[in-house]
């Protein structure tokens, strides 16, 4: 008898080739057996014609902190994530020593738009190394695989305090930051992840500690990576930074690079398509380039005493105080500065003033419940209103009660079309775990089977499930993962491709401390199994006696490696 016996499903591999009809059995945890299953199993399902697919890996997310008090990763895997790479943009909660817990959490929050309050009642701490987490992780157990890069500003600021988000750093600091690093590689980073981009803040409005390190501390790093047999390097740019530093860093490591974010800018047609000619182009060199893109327009959603997208224009305020907000929007030279701002667009801002774009999602006065679902351009015209007056005056009428969602990219799907097409574009970007209460975007997979293949036919389905199943695994390192295959691991969902859809955004209150966040739900998923053990019937998680992700720290020869004069292979940490 099998573990685990799915029959009569249409199964896809994982690697792109058509669905086969037969059944499918697991052992120990892996793919047993693909065909034709005549021994029942402890678990049987019979699938009625279904998809059985590996499940999605998803390699940016920010469970970094939600996973030492949920090992669930709600909502991830009841969207069909069976791994999660987390560490994104170079932030994360280890090291971190006790005396500066509370200090990046306030970071954390203010960088990845986290309730503080929850993560301050949430977070558990019973470590402080890189490699006391990943051990942390161990014992608590996870849902969903776990693969944890080690994050460039977290290490910044366990060696150099305030002063990491102030300066460059001195060689002595160097040091003793590579020092880390090759600690978290030798207990199984999967890399290291940074970030330059201008819109990463600290708290109180710092920049995060990454922006601050200049090409010598890069380089450090890249020299350390190329004495592994394994790793990934993923920066979340700024306008500074493009495809050329990406190459460099591949080179000097040996290792796959990757450029985030990849979107298509509307008002910057060529950028997102440069981009991607460019990583293509090194990729046809040898240079293991890379992209994360996101097949789903990017949107948040935010009440203006928390607008974290306007908080980097000028004059927007930094502030939440609702007086100090009060005085500043009902100023009338903050409002024409502001106007004028969004009339000049500027190269990297995502958002330039297109109120067709920005809905009034909710509304915190029941007279005003006409105006859900409409955007700021269309009231503010049937009223004989500036848009900026209209988005202002109703937030203040309303108590900054009012949720707007702003459409900020990828909304041109012809754009979006030829980025996600290209195989060198990794499809991820959910963010989850960050910008609880702005976004919920961890339904990217489920969005790509539904619109993208049943809706606009870009892609067929097979080929769609490789973009998000061993696509991402080949490129990360991750061993006998997305796909099915004998002796993959048993990471799977089932789904009914004809009736797979993305719910709207839901609020929910279920954070820790009542903090506030955004879900989406995915009709149509009928089960996900991680290592063959079911996490998700459809409707709820199920309760394993044991959660049965792994801490992936091992990683896969066949990741592609840019070959290096004189060989780096065979270094420590495989």
């Amino acid at each position: 008898m099998h573990d685990v016996v799915i029959r009569n499903a249409r199964i896809a591999d994982g690697l792109g080739n058509p669905l086969v009809a037969g059944d499918l059995a697991v052992d120990d945890g892996r793919v047993s057996a693909v065909g034709a299953v005549p021994a029942d199993g402890r678990e049987t399902v019979d699938a009625g014609g279904m998809v059985l697919a590996p499940g999605v890996i998803d390699v940016h997310t920010h469970y970094d902190a939600q996973l030492t008090w949920d090992p669930t990763a709600s909502p991830s895997p009841a969207l069909g994530v069976t791994t999660v790479v987390i560490g994104n943009c170079g932030f994360g909660i280890a090291p971190t020593r006790a005396e500066s817990r509370e200090k990046m959490l306030a970071d954390l929050a203010e960088v990845e738009g986290m309730p503080l309050e929850s993560l301050r009642a949430g977070v558990r701490w019973s470590f402080e190394s890189f490699p006391e987490y990943l051990d942390a992780l161990r014992r608590q157990g996870t849902y969903p695989n776990v693969a944890a890069l080690a994050t460039h500003s977290t290490i910044r600021a366990f060696v150099m305090g305030d002063d990491s988000t102030r300066r460059a750093a001195t060689a002595e600091e160097r040091a003793e930051m590579v020092g880390l690093f090759h600690d978290a590689m030798k207990a199984g980073a999967a890399g290291l992840g940074s970030s330059s981009n201008e819109n990463h803040r600290a708290a109180g409005g710092a920049p995060i500690g990454s922006r601050l390190a200049d090409a010598a501390e890069y380089r450090a790093f890249a020299e350390a990576m190329a004495e592994y047999d394994h790793g990934i390097f993923m920066i979340t740019t700024g306008n500074h930074m493009d495809m050329a530093f990406i190459e460099d860093f591949a080179c000097r490591s040996g290792r796959p690079a990757i450029y985030a974010a990849h979107f298509y800018y509307g008002h910057e047609p060529d950028r997102g398509r440069d981009l991607m000619r460019h990583a293509e182009a090194a990729r046809a060199r040898g240079i293991p380039a890379y992209t994360q893109g996101s097949c789903q327009p990017l949107s948040l959603s935010f009440p203006l005493d928390a607008a974290y997208i306007l908080k980097a224009i000028a004059p927007w305020p930094g502030t939440s105080d609702h007086d100090e907000l009060r005085r500043t929007f009902r100023d009338p030279a903050f409002r024409e500065a502001f106007r004028a701002t969004l009339a000049t667009p500027a190269e990297g801002r995502i958002f330039n003033g297109r109120w067709e774009w920005v809905l009034v999602t909710t509304v915190g006065k029941p007279e005003n419940a006409d105006l859900e679902g409409r955007t700021v351009a269309e009231i503010a015209a049937a009223r004989s209103v500036d848009p900026l007056d209209l988005f202002l005056d109703l937030s203040l009428e309303e108590d900054f009660k009012t949720i707007f969602t702003i459409y900020i990219l990828n909304m041109v799907e012809d754009g979006v079309e030829e980025l996600i097409s290209n195989d060198g574009t990794l499809i991820s970007l959910s963010d989850a775990g960050a910008h609880n209460s702005l976004l919920c975007d961890a339904a990217y997979a489920m969005h790509l089977f539904s619109h993208w293949v049943r809706e606009k036919g870009v892609f067929d389905l097979p080929t769609a499930i490789r973009k998000v199943t061993s696509d991402p695994a080949d490129v990360y390192g991750f061993v006998d993962r997305g796909r099915l295959t004998e002796g993959a691991f048993a990471d799977m969902i089932l789904f009914d491709p004809d009736k797979l859809r993305v719910t709207g955004m839901e609020r929910h209150f279920d954070l820790p401390a009542g903090g506030e966040r955004l879900l989406r739900r995915a009709p149509g998923l009928r089960g996900t199994w991680v290592n063959g053990v079911r996490v998700f019937d459809g409707e709820s998680y199920l309760t394993p006696e044991r959660p049965p992700g792994q801490v992936l720290t091992r990683f896969s020869g066949r990741q592609p490696r840019l070959a290096m004069p004189g060989g780096n292979g065979g270094g420590p940490g495989g």
